[in-house]
């Protein structure tokens, strides 16, 4: 699995992405927690972070697989 992150995501983690290597499919909940455990300065913008899985926005209840790419997706702001 890979993680990308962006905007914020990207300045607080200092990383572009990561890779995980879940054994299976993980819920929202257990790859936030996964994500959090690696870099808990993240957990003060969890509550704004949108999950993408494989491009597209994923729902709350989506399973994440081992191949999929997951984007951490910050609010955006614009004129």
């Amino acid at each position: 699995m890979t993680l990308l992150y962006f905007a914020q995501a990207r300045r607080v983690t200092g990383l572009p992405s990561e890779t995980l290597s879940p054994s299976s499919p993980l819920t929202a909940d257990q790859l936030w927690a996964e994500i959090l455990r690696r870099h808990p300065d993240l957990a003060i913008l969890h509550p704004v972070i949108r999950l993408a899985r494989n491009g597209e926005f994923a729902s709350p209840d989506a399973l994440f697989h081992p191949g999929d790419e997951v984007a951490l997706i910050p609010p955006v702001s614009g004129g």
